[in-house]
């Protein structure tokens, strides 16, 4: 089955390769880092943190040469869509055979609330087209917990080293597996003393190389930080990523199986030991985010990934539960539901008709969830495709000039906004540093939308233009080239 989803995925990412979307600004990074890899003239202290996985799949794919950046988003959409089918899949099976065809609706609303992730930062589906990570990021933290089901743990340490290479934020979470799981498998043991070398490896020395720090990654990331206070607000952004729905599961879940449970009997049914754990590391994981954003590190949205796509696979499962047709007292004690007081647990609340109808009504409530959140498809879209109608104007601007005449005045081409910072750095096939972001540049070669005082236009692209402005040497050198 998840081979299955995973094939599904591949062909569906590159269906989508047909369309006329270009990466954004990391995964552009993650492609001049790869190429630096590959060809010399790795540096990493320009651009965005430094992240070990993608550059590692970005330094092969390099030698592909312009088909590198669609092979990078072949990657990362199959991700995003694979993140996707597994939280349905998981749904569907920790809601349990005895929920009948209601393990169906689980698994539409778990692989819609994570396909239509609410991010007022970065839309689902920007970072659908535009290549972004986390979505990976999920689908391996999902493939890690399905393979700890299957008690595969050698899969779940691979998937979950991959995970650690992606977010920092994994790592509290994989170190407490791999303690537990390798307790009585020597080899695992070993596995995963080998992950506890690469990961500090992997995410410190490339910044030592390519920025003379091993902390030039943290320090970007906490530059781009939000205020102590907003750590506040990344709890409000858990709140409203997945669908409100999924939280009304996670309550009735909450709430049906502590009814089930007698007086001073308070402990969770074998059965469900895998929500309970899922449901307090979704918590955790928030709680970490939240503590990072305090520090003065972002907490965006999509940091927040694998926590809010747990947390709409735990809600999908409640809705099942809870609307699923009450089971016998034999069901009930195969499952693991009483042991001791099954007097107890024969009626009340949660047998009756009342949750079932609570349980449609956050049916009803997903299906209103997830049209409203399609309809903002269309919006983002546009956004979209004005970005890519900028990048397409940028690129024909170099291609118009050449990148010689544009880095003649001091080997580097300013420019006036920081998205198109790292593609025109691919595009020039130079480090991120020859495009070093300047407001109001004063001095060499700019590129800008809008019109630079002291310099003179001398090439121009739709949108973009290239202004030379005073350049202490060459001067005349640098414009001819340009206007030529």
């Amino acid at each position: 089955m998840i081979r299955l989803a995973v094939g599904a995925s591949l062909l569906l990412a590159a269906a989508s390769l047909a369309l006329p979307y270009f990466p954004v600004y990391d995964p552009w990074a993650w492609l001049v880092w790869g190429r630096g890899l590959v060809e010399g003239g790795f540096e990493t202290a320009a651009g965005p943190s430094w992240k070990p996985l993608p550059v590692l799949v970005d330094a092969p794919l390099s030698l592909l040469g312009d088909a590198a950046p669609k092979a990078w988003l072949l990657v990362a959409r199959t991700g995003w869509i694979c993140a996707s089918l597994l939280a349905g899949l998981l749904a569907w099976r920790l809601a349990g055979e005895e929920t009948g065809r209601w393990r169906w609706a689980a698994a539409l609303i778990a692989a819609g609330s994570v396909a239509l992730t609410h991010d007022a930062f970065t839309p689902p589906l920007r970072q659908f087209t535009g290549g972004l990570s986390e979505p990976l990021l999920v689908a391996l933290v999902l493939g890690a917990i399905w393979a700890a089901l299957d008690e595969r743990p050698g899969v779940a340490l691979s998937l979950g080293a991959a995970a650690a290479l992606l977010r920092p934020e994994t790592w509290p979470f994989l170190a407490i597996w791999a303690y537990h799981a390798s307790r009585n498998r020597p080899r695992l043991r070993v596995a995963a003393m080998g992950v506890a070398i690469l990961i500090p490896v992997a995410w410190f020395a490339p910044d030592i190389v390519g920025a003379g720090s091993p902390l030039e990654g943290g320090e970007t990331a906490r530059a781009g930080g939000i205020e102590p206070l907003d750590g506040l607000a990344v709890l409000g952004r858990a709140l409203a990523a997945p669908l409100a729905a999924a939280w009304i599961g996670v309550g009735l879940l909450s709430w049906r199986e502590w009814r089930l449970l007698g007086p001073g009997e308070r402990r969770v049914p074998q059965r469900d030991h895998p929500l309970a754990i899922l449901l307090v590391g979704a918590a955790a994981y928030v709680s970490l985010v939240a503590l990072m954003a305090v520090a003065g590190f972002a907490g965006l949205p999509r940091f927040l990934a694998p926590a809010t796509a747990t947390v709409a696979v735990i809600g999908a499962v409640g809705i099942a539960r809870v609307a699923a047709p009450p089971l016998s007292a034999a069901e009930k004690e195969s499952a693991g539901l009483f042991s001791r007081y099954p007097e107890q647990r024969s009626g009340g609340l949660f047998f009756g008709s009342r949750p079932r109808k609570l349980a449609v009504a956050a049916l009803a409530v997903a299906v209103v969830g997830f049209g409203w959140r399609v309809a903002q498809v269309p919006g983002d879209l546009r956004v979209v495709e004005r970005q890519t109608a900028s990048l397409e104007d940028l690129f024909a601007l170099v291609n118009r000039t050449g990148s010689g005449p544009l880095l003649a005045c001091g080997g580097a081409v300013k420019m006036t906004q920081v998205r198109p910072q790292t593609a025109l750095a691919w595009k020039l096939e130079e480090p991120i540093a020859a495009a070093p972001v300047r407001r109001l540049p004063l001095s060499g070669v700019a590129l800008s939308t809008r019109q630079l005082p002291g310099g003179i236009v001398v090439a121009s692209t739709g949108r973009w233009r290239a202004t030379q402005l005073p350049c202490p040497s060459g001067y005349s050198e640098v414009l001819a080239g340009l206007s030529r």
